[in-house]
């Protein structure tokens, strides 16, 4: 967002949610606007019934950068768990089952977390999960 761009914002004067043009902003966020309508300018005020649209993306990137961070936890904790055990090449044609550690071309090392009938799989790798075919049981 930068100073003249349009954003939709509450006007104190008109009581109601329009188009504004930022007059002046801090860091990121628009902290003054002017209302297209008026004409008057006035701090920025979210529209109602929605949050301010630049803490919700912080908010928002925080969260998803704890879930990375708490499945990639996690996908160690389980691959430890399973080191003895072989780890099989990922292949549509090949059948696995439940807990199988398989290694794919483009995702790398996964654990395979749930068996989705009758071809599926949904795969656990370090930063996300997948869902994939396979040969089936």
């Amino acid at each position: 967002m930068k100073v003249a761009e349009e954003i939709l914002a509450y006007c104190s004067s008109c009581k109601m949610d329009l188009a504004h043009t930022v007059a002046a902003m801090k860091g990121d966020r628009a902290v003054r606007v002017e209302c297209k309508t008026c004409k008057k300018e006035h701090a920025y005020k979210a529209p109602k019934g929605a949050k301010d649209p630049t803490k919700a993306k912080k908010r928002k990137a925080a969260n998803e950068e704890k879930t990375v961070v708490a499945m990639e936890v996690e996908w160690q904790r389980k691959m430890d768990d399973t080191k003895t055990g072989p780890t099989k090449p990922y292949s549509s044609k090949n059948s696995f089952k439940l807990g199988d550690k398989i290694k794919h071309s483009e995702f790398g090392d996964g654990i395979v977390e749930r068996i989705i009938h009758p071809n599926k799989m949904e795969i656990m790798f370090r930063h996300e999960l997948k869902i994939l075919i396979h040969a089936g049981s």
